[in-house]
């Protein structure tokens, strides 16, 4: 019996050895289970008609080039986002990935462990928004957020202009005001609004930006506020995604504004098309999305290739006015589905 009893606990330490083995070789090692290279790719989130094709492109570009692409993010209202995406960059480093894509919300915060991985070899590209010191990172793909702003304010100006305005409250609404993005959009905005608009651009007054944390509720709540308390608002901007889009919308409306509130927004969704026919929505600038997320793994790949590439990669937006808004949707549709096939 006791024989039978040493030979069982030897079986179970050899199978228990051998399992803990496979688990360190797939947590630590450079490569994925696959035997692939790996490239860690962190966006803000990932749904959305903005970073849901970025995403889709980046997964595809990455798999025609032989990568295992591992996708990180967290939900819009994780209250330590900042910190929990630091967190996936560690990851990255500590499972020696061959290059990391990550979208900063704060050029500072990102900036010393962008850092880190660059000094450890791995490229790293930062897309949407970048760190404070460009040296850190390998190349930045996206918008110039401040020049999209300007080019979103002055054709906001044009459109208030053409109608007559040249006064009166104006509104914004954004996820999240602290966000890089986001701030340089608003600086972005004014500066093109008060370029366009010269000397009449101090009978314009901008309230408080408002901040909803990608919930449409609470974005129509605080709108509905303010034009309840300001009579003479004209303009509100939305600064990107569903939450600020939707809750605008839906504030314009149940006021009773229609018509004489314009609504300018950043990037097409398919939820303005709901807003087109009802005056809801008056244009949009739009990102090209695909196209970014397609260049970031094309960047990383010549990167780890040895392989020169440039510092920055711009990517333009464009100006679509409210009545050529859906048939600009069936051409984004027409692209996507062309290039994901």
């Amino acid at each position: 019996m006791k024989k039978k009893i040493i030979a069982l606990l030897s079986t179970v330490f050899i199978v228990g050895s051998l399992a803990g083995c496979g688990t360190k070789t797939q947590t630590e090692g450079t490569a994925s289970t696959s035997g692939k290279k790996v490239i860690y790719f962190i966006p803000i989130v990932d749904t959305g008609a903005y970073w849901s094709p970025m995403k889709k492109a980046a997964e595809d570009e990455a798999k025609a080039l032989g990568y295992e692409l591992i996708v990180k993010t967290s939900p819009p209202n994780e209250t330590q986002k900042n910190e929990k995406h630091i967190g996936f960059l560690d990851e990255a480093i500590k499972n020696k990935a061959a290059g990391i894509a990550i979208a900063p919300m704060d050029p500072d915060m990102f900036d010393k462990k962008v850092k880190e991985a660059n000094d450890k070899g791995i490229p790293v590209v930062t897309f949407d928004a970048d760190v404070k010191t460009k040296e850190n990172r390998t190349s930045y793909i996206g918008t110039d957020n401040k020049l999209a702003g300007e080019q979103l304010g002055e054709n906001g100006a044009k459109s208030l202009k053409e109608k007559g305005i040249t006064k009166g409250k104006i509104a914004m609404a954004a996820v999240n005001l602290t966000q890089t993005t986001m701030t340089y959009r608003q600086e972005g905005i004014k500066a093109g609004f008060e370029k366009v608009m010269g000397a009449d651009a101090k009978n314009f007054e901008w309230l408080e930006p408002i901040q909803d944390n990608d919930q449409s509720a609470e974005s129509k709540r605080q709108l509905e506020g303010q034009i309840t308390s300001n009579s003479d608002m004209v303009a509100v901007f939305s600064l990107g995604s569903e939450g600020p889009d939707t809750g605008v919308m839906e504030a314009i409306k149940s006021q009773g504004k229609a018509g004489s509130i314009y609504h300018f927004g950043f990037d097409y969704t398919p939820t303005w098309e709901n807003g087109v026919s009802t005056n809801l929505i008056s244009g949009i600038v739009d990102q090209d999305s695909y196209a970014i997320g397609k260049t970031i793994i094309d960047t990383l790949d010549k990167k780890i290739k040895g392989e020169k590439v440039d510092g920055v990669y711009p990517v333009p937006v464009k100006w679509i006015t409210a009545d050529k808004v859906v048939e600009y949707g069936k051409e984004k549709q027409k692209q996507f589905t062309t290039e994901t096939k």
